[in-house]
Formats: C-alpha cells, structure tokens, sequence
C-alpha cells in the first residue's frame, strides 16, 4: 500500500502504460548518466535498470527509499536527499559525463528546480520532467501572454522546450486537482550572464504590465539605451521578446547607472 505524505507534495504517476511511453521518449540507452528526481515508488525506476547506465536517484522519503530497496538494491545509488542540496556540478566532474535528469516534479517547488537546473545548465545533457499542465504552458507561453513571466524568461534563455505528452489527473495517486505535462529540456549553447539577467528581470517584472522605461529607469542610463536603439522604451515589460532581454543584457554593462 503507497502511504503519500501531503506535506512533499506526493502524486505518484500509476499507470504503467504512460511510464513505458515515458521510458521510449527518454530513451535511456542513449544516455550515460541518469539523475532521478524523487524516484517514489520505483516505478520508473524500475523500467531504467534494464539497462546498462548509471542511475542517481534522489529521494528525500526515506519510507519510500526502504520500500523500493527491496527489489533494486545494488542497480542503482540511491541519495536519501531534497534535490536542491544536491552538488550537479560535482556529479558531473566524478563521473566526467553530463548528466540526463529525470522526475515527476511536486508544484510546490517545481520553481526552485527549474532555477536550480538553470545554474548547472553547463553540466546537463537533457531534462525530461513530470510538471502541472499551468506551469509547463507558462514556460511555453509567449509575449503578451498573462501567463508570460520571469521564469519563463529565464528558462527559454538556457533551454529549448518542447511539450511531449499531456497526461491526465486521473493518472496519478492521491489524484491532483489538475493535469500534468511531460516535458523536455534541452540545454542551448549559451554565454549570458545569469547575473545581469536576473537582476534584469527582477526590476523588469516587479510590475510587468508597466512599461520598460518605468521598470529599469534606476539601473539603466536611458539616453544611452536609446542611442544603441535596441528596442522601445515605451514597450511594455509583458510584451518584450526573450530575444530582446537578451540582447539588453549582453549590453547591460555599456549601458548601466
């Protein structure tokens, strides 16, 4: 019997024929280093082991931990952790290989995640993730768009992402209030200063239906902006492509206060 713990944010992904079309669109044979967030139940799991890869599974339930213990004891290292107190950088350097994450995510940090995966984009080779249907479409969502925010910013500037499967409540126990997405995250060949960007984006979306002058007047010197002649001032920040925070940000530092 799966005894869930409210408190983690516990929905386990039952039904096994969505977890083999998972595995097929993973494709774990073409992956050298396998890191599973919140391996739960095994279920998952249970389909990677066969085959010939190194699999880390973070699990922070160590109830969970001594239930699948049972039957994959020795095939894979299992970390009694919450993955974000987890070191990417040096799984990456021990084993040299990039890593392929993979997990069903809880909503209530599914935000800390994505940043976490956004500061070790370097050392990723794909991400395939169980997300809430409202957060996976807000990461797609486009300017203009209420949906459209800082994360979804950020994430696009490092990742491309690509929805593969919609995948109903009802696939799940304790059965969450709303449907979930299974998407993918690929790493882009990128050299963005996270730094500026963030702080780009944190006075931009302070009040994102503001326009950008309003937004960035204290950090930028807007006479200069408007010599370089990028993009308009007047535009509202919730209008502003992805392509166009990053090229204010590649010249932050000719144009900054």
């Amino acid at each position: 019997m799966i005894i869930f713990k409210k408190y983690l944010g516990q929905n386990f992904l039952i039904n096994k024929k969505i977890v083999k079309q998972i595995i097929n669109l993973i494709k774990p044979y073409k992956n050298k280093l396998i890191l599973e967030i919140g391996c739960g139940t095994g279920l998952i799991t249970k389909y990677l082991i066969k085959y010939n890869i190194l699999i880390l599974a973070v699990e922070i339930d160590i109830d969970l931990i001594n239930k699948i213990k049972k039957n994959i004891i020795n095939k894979i290292i299992i970390i009694n952790d919450n993955f974000l107190n987890i070191n990417l950088y040096k799984i990456y350097k021990l084993y040299n290989k990039k890593i392929t994450i993979i997990g069903n995510i809880p909503y209530y940090i599914t935000r800390k995640i994505i940043i976490k995966l956004i500061n070790n984009f370097k050392y990723i080779k794909k991400i395939f993730i169980l997300v809430q249907k409202e957060f996976g479409e807000m990461l797609l969502s486009n300017p203009g768009n209420k949906k459209y925010c800082k994360t979804t910013v950020l994430t696009n500037m490092y990742y491309k992402i690509k929805i593969l499967i919609y995948i109903n409540k009802i696939n799940f126990f304790p059965k969450p209030k709303i449907n979930s997405v299974f998407l993918k995250l690929t790493p882009k060949k990128t050299n963005i200063n996270l730094k500026i960007l963030i702080h780009i984006l944190n006075n931009c979306f302070i009040k994102k239906n503001k326009k950008l002058y309003n937004n960035i007047k204290n950090i930028i010197d807007i006479n200069k902006l408007n010599k370089i002649n990028i993009l308009d001032i007047n535009t509202r920040i919730n209008k502003i492509s992805i392509i166009n925070f990053y090229n204010l940000t590649k010249i932050f530092n000719k144009i900054k206060k």
